[in-house]
């Protein structure tokens, strides 16, 4: 027993000693600038979370001599730290293949200057500003951190922590603004080895006589107030090269009683954490632990990892964007690309902030996806928080460096500027969000290699990572794909009666009629018709806000509408009355809604709108108050009671998947990453209250809740840089969401609208109204909604509808595995069950795998 007791005695013991050098830590709170001991190789120890109790990190300075560091490994991947940089690499281990999050031959780039490549090597670039001047200034995380020795490093479970301080970590000037005259001249002139110097500091110093400096023992230098930032901060490496340090300098402010004033260096100390997680990279930085003089500096916006899996413009490759449906941008190998930027606002535009006219912008950004193709490899990366206040971006190699690249831009203070009106040269006033967004920022990426590098395999990607994330499941087919009819109530205009004007109600479409047009459109051989109803509530087209219901006399009254769905079902199909809980066209007295009170405004104070922009006209038209976020719940609350009574268990919320916007109400500012928060509480309750609901456009966040996706985008926003417009969403959603793209009846040409929506895996979509055309002309909408009339285009439609249904019945529930362009204008889409579609839109006969496709036309191939 005692050798027992002495071999534990000394097993402790050995214990302590092989750990004693992290007893010499010095542990610092997250966030703050790090610093490291005399022994080399060691450093501070951070804490981070994960569970109940906080573990302690063992932090190293990043040492750029060193290059690599292994960080973390899995079964997939191999995470490194590279102190070159202060970034991380990634190598996928099936293939060898490694990604950087810096260009490793940056510094080599013979097109660009210093400065340049020194946002090249880095991985956070931010924009911040002076409160109360002018202007915005930017740093980068190489040449304002790791240069500066103000990176360190070290592991956590499955990952590696990156901490950083982006600008001067030390508050201070190393530069005396007072100083005794014999420790100016023996410990700061005397030396200074370059007589150039030694004259250049002597210049910007006066010697006051210590009768005019009260308390002074001897004369004193005194630094000139002429001397601007750039002059101190080159006298300051000139100090700093005599050896003179922050303990002399204080000891020389208390030997002469000079309190210095303090300093308002531009300082941001953050953590980025990198985390391997199966075949992917989750990479997190907590905005609200950001931390910096608050008082002093508006923090505006940054971006992350900037450069992360950048080609080169020598190399073959493509980045991808999520414009529209989606679209490949090639690599400026020949440098013929001019646009520098082509950027997006993850969700649309908000129309909390001023627009200005988009110039060639036609298609919103959906979805918080992009990537970076090279040779046989693929970077996709998702933003799995921080979407709502992300632009996404695609920058083009060849015009300021040699590198191609698409990332992550986040508006952490939305700023907004005004010109007075018929103003002469006068600069704008400028005005910054007062609270900044403090959530996190989380982005995913994904590895992809070989036959899943293409944007195929980057949609399969996002697919699988929504079905992990619990937002898609498997649809049940029904035996036929849907046909989407939409239809409108009623709308307000002037009618003349006695001879005098007067404003009433008009149907455009009575439910009785609409029971009509669906019975005929049945005897035609269409089924699975899915009804949504428009302009049905609280004055019809021209509605109030929905915190109450009233449903249209002059169509049916609420027990006309709650026959027609009874009747519908009867017929096999569904009624989705649509309600708007985002945007509010009128307004009454009595409508339990105040444009002041329960709308956004601006920054400026002022109400704000939504708009659409005519791209003909470039001019905004369909002017709508933007209900407040947080009292979207409460109206929906108070609409679904009065709509339950109408016993109708499907809902269409058209705007919820459209529309995202701030509210910058000074006493209750609402960012977008909060309103998406409001959004999602609605949908959520409505998907749990309704078995079906149908939306449009399909902004991300909708996906876990809607049943049906309308208006989804088919094209890109044909950019002059773009190469490719490719149907990325469909491939992502099919099978998992029905969807259709735009109303086929409102296409240029109808034809090749049927033939895309039968490439993209479509339902039929027809917007489509008892009433005459002339009813819509004389009320002034005519024009933004195109043809309708149903008698006009009942044959046609059903026509469409039988052709779309036999390409696509069998594979409604089946996943695309693969989509190419074959030859020029011929396109074939794959889905799992091993059938294709080829849709040939050339004038010309095509052929593909034996089978002949007529010019305008499609046909089928069954393995």
């Amino acid at each position: 027993m005692k050798y027992k007791l002495i071999l534990a005695l000394a097993l402790v013991i050995m214990i302590v000693i092989a750990f004693s050098p992290a007893l010499s830590y010095i542990t610092l709170s997250e966030g703050n600038a790090t610093q490291q001991n005399d022994s080399p190789g060691e450093g501070t120890d951070h804490k981070t979370g994960g569970g109940d109790e906080e573990k302690e990190i063992s932090m190293q300075k990043a040492n750029p001599e060193l290059g690599l560091a292994a960080g973390a490994e899995n079964e997939h991947l191999v995470l490194y730290f590279d102190n070159t940089t202060g970034g991380i690499a990634v190598r996928d281990k099936a293939s060898g293949k490694m990604f950087y999050s810096n260009p490793p031959t940056a510094k080599e780039d013979q097109k660009t200057s210093d400065e340049t490549k020194q946002q090249l090597m880095s991985q956070v670039e931010l924009v911040y500003n002076i409160k109360g001047k002018e202007g915005d200034f930017s740093l980068n995380s190489y040449s304002q951190a790791l240069l500066l020795e103000q990176v360190s490093w070290g592991k956590i479970e499955n990952g590696i922590r990156v901490s950083m301080t982006i600008g001067r970590a030390e508050q201070r000037l190393l530069l005396p603004k007072q100083i005794g005259k014999t420790s100016f001249e023996e410990n700061i002139l005397g030396k200074i080895k370059s007589e150039r110097q030694k004259k250049q500091m002597q210049a910007f110093y006066i010697l006051n006589p210590k009768e005019e400096m009260p308390g002074a023992v001897e004369d004193v230098y005194t630094l000139k107030t002429s001397a601007n930032d750039r002059d101190k901060r080159v006298l300051e490496e000139i100090v700093k090269s005599t050896g003179y340090t922050y303990e002399m300098l204080e000891q020389d402010y208390e030997a002469i009683g000079y309190e210095p004033e303090k300093a308002v260096f531009p300082s941001f100390s953050m953590d980025i954490d990198y985390i391997l997680q199966g075949n992917s990279l989750t990479v997190q930085l907590d905005a609200g632990n950001i931390v910096y003089d608050e008082d002093t500096f508006n923090l505006v916006s940054l971006s992350l990892l900037k450069y992360f899996g950048a080609g080169e413009t020598r190399e073959k490759g493509w980045i991808f964007l999520p414009d529209g449906s989606g679209t490949l941008i090639g690599f400026n190998n020949d440098g013929t690309k001019k646009t520098l930027l082509t950027t997006g606002k993850v969700y649309g535009d908000d129309s909390a902030v001023t627009r200005f006219e988009r110039g060639s912008i036609k298609q919103d950004f959906r979805f918080p996806v992009f990537g970076i193709h090279r040779g046989d490899s693929t970077l996709l990366a998702i933003i799995d928080d921080g979407d709502a206040v992300a632009d996404i971006n695609g920058m083009m190699g060849g015009i300021n460096h040699s590198w191609n690249t698409a990332y992550a831009n986040f508006t952490i203070r939305n700023k907004d500027k005004f010109i007075e009106e018929n103003a002469f040269e006068q600069a704008p006033w400028i005005i910054y969000e007062k609270k900044p967004y403090k959530g996190n920022i989380t982005l995913k990426y994904y590895f992809l290699v070989g036959d899943d590098a293409d944007y195929p395999g980057m949609a399969k990607a996002y697919r699988n990572y929504l079905i992990e994330k619990g937002a898609l499941k498997k649809i049940t087919a029904g035996d036929n794909i849907p046909f989407y009819l939409e239809t409108l109530g009623s709308i307000d205009m002037i009618v003349r009666k006695l001879g005098l004007p007067i404003s009433t109600q008009v149907p455009i479409t009575t439910f009785e009629q609409a029971e009509g047009m669906i019975n005929r459109l049945s005897q035609r051989g269409v089924d699975n018709i899915k009804l949504r109803y428009k302009a049905w509530y609280n004055g019809g087209y021209y509605y109030t806000a929905p915190s109450k219901m009233k449903v249209e006399k002059v169509i049916g009254g609420a027990g006309g509408l709650s026959e027609l769905s009874k009747k519908a079902q009867a017929m096999g199909a569904e009624v989705y009355p649509d309600v708007d809980f985002v945007h509010v066209p009128s307004s009454s007295m009595f409508d339990g809604f105040s444009p002041r009170k329960d709308s956004i405004r601006n920054l400026f104070q002022k109400t704000a709108f939504y708009a659409e922009l005519d791209p003909v006209e470039q001019a905004y038209m369909n002017i709508m108050w933007c209900i407040t976020p947080n009292r979207i719940p409460e109206y929906f609350n108070r609409f679904s009671k009065a709509y339950d009574k109408l016993n109708i268990r499907s809902f269409s919320l058209s705007t919820l998947g459209k529309s995202l916007y701030s509210d910058f109400k000074s006493n209750n500012q609402i960012n977008r990453q909060e309103a998406k928060d409001y959004f999602v509480k609605v949908l959520k309750a409505a998907s749990e209250k309704y078995e079906n609901i149908i939306s449009d456009y399909g902004n991300a966040y909708i996906y876990p809740y809607a049943d049906h996706l309308l208006n989804l985008p088919e094209e890109d926003s044909s950019f002059l840089i773009s190469d490719k417009q490719v149907p990325f969403i469909q491939i992502a959603l099919h099978g998992y969401i029905p969807y259709a793209g735009q109303a086929l009846n409102l296409a240029n040409e109808v034809r090749p609208a049927m033939l895309k929506a039968i490439e993209y895996g479509n339902g039929a979509y027809f917007v489509l109204n008892h009433g005459e055309d002339s009813i819509l002309k004389a009320a002034g909408v005519y024009n933004q909604q195109g043809s309708m009339n149903f008698s006009y285009w009942e044959e046609e439609a059903a026509d469409i509808y039988a052709r779309m249904n036999e390409a696509l019945r069998d594979v409604q529930d089946q996943a695309i595995t693969d989509h190419k362009e074959v030859a020029d204008q011929v396109f074939v889409t794959t889905y799992e069950n091993g059938k294709s579609i080829i849709v040939n839109y050339s004038s010309q006969k095509a052929s593909f795998k034996g089978v002949t496709v007529q010019p305008l036309d499609f046909a089928v191939i069954k393995d």
